[in-house]
């Protein structure tokens, strides 16, 4: 078995299923205790139109920590917002998620692609996190990375698939031919079992938003502010794990972003994998974060 599914069946067979009300989304999230006594509880947000299964095999990389995994309100099995679904609702549900947790600790915050921006605002107001981690954070704006044709292409799609008739505005939404399409353009493994694995999971997870309401808004939402828009404002030590071929924002834009923050920081570079670390590499992602906060705590 490819190693990356394994270790998302080892987080699966370990989640425990949880559910709360944080804004107004009934939110449902996956908790996967330690295996060992842990003070650390690290919180993963996903990225847009995914849910909690494509962080899973992070956490199960990581079975030494206390893992919480939420679906996005709108995303998965939580429900979609009352109101608009932008980044500033985003973050103002992260705050009342983090709260109704009631954890003894801060806690290490990961974020992954969308996901960073959600976190990235969050960070920028200064609440008690032990650590940020940002995973392929998009990190300059959408119309000025690697692929700003294919991000100008994707606007259109989706202004398309808004206008037109709400049952054919959804299939085109979620449509095999888009989701593949995007899933064998941004999968930079020559392995042929990964590819087929990352397709697999983009197959089952790619298209599970709750209306097109929310994959319409979730969309303006990615592309209308990103993580360098919040930096300067970090005050929690701060890991960058970006890929040397991220299609979204390329290393030379994840280092200048970088070197707006002033609290401490860290940047790490993977090479051949771009913006899909958490499909192609999690072991890797998981030795960053564990040596980060060996690396805190020796500090403190």
């Amino acid at each position: 078995m490819l190693r990356s599914a394994e270790l998302a069946n080892l987080a699966g067979n370990r989640a425990i299923k949880h559910e709360v009300v944080a804004g107004d989304s009934v939110t449902r999230y996956w908790r996967y205790p330690a295996d060992r006594p842990s003070s650390k509880t690290l919180i993963f947000v996903h990225g847009y139109r995914g849910n909690h299964h494509g962080l899973e095999a992070i956490a199960g990389a990581l079975p030494d920590f206390e893992v919480i995994i939420p679906d996005l309100p709108g995303f998965g099995l939580s429900t979609q917002f009352s109101g608009d679904h932008s980044i500033e609702n985003y973050s103002a549900w992260l705050g009342e998620f983090i709260q109704s947790l009631r954890l003894e600790q801060p806690p290490v915050l990961l974020g992954h692609s969308f996901g960073t921006i959600i976190c990235s605002y969050y960070a920028a107001s200064k609440p008690a996190l032990e650590a940020l981690v940002l995973v392929n954070p998009v990190s300059a704006p959408a119309l000025e990375g690697p692929k700003a044709l294919m991000t100008k292409i994707a606007t259109s799609f989706l202004w398309l698939s808004g206008w037109l008739p709400l049952n054919q505005g959804l299939w085109m939404l979620r449509s095999w031919p888009m989701v593949r399409g995007m899933s064998i353009v941004m999968t930079k493994s020559k392995n042929r079992r990964l590819r087929a694995w990352v397709h697999a999971q983009h197959d089952a997870n790619f298209s599970d938003f709750a209306s097109r309401r929310v994959a319409l808004e979730g969309y303006r939402a990615s592309i209308s502010s990103n993580v360098g828009d919040y930096a300067p404002k970090f005050t929690a030590p701060t890991l960058l794990i970006i890929g040397s071929r991220d299609d979204i924002t390329s290393p030379q834009q994840q280092r200048q972003m970088a070197q707006t923050l002033k609290c401490d920081w860290s940047l790490i570079e993977h090479r051949d994998v771009g913006h899909l670390t958490h499909y192609e590499i999690p072991e890797l992602v998981a030795e960053d974060i564990r040596s980060k906060l060996e690396e805190l705590d020796h500090a403190s």
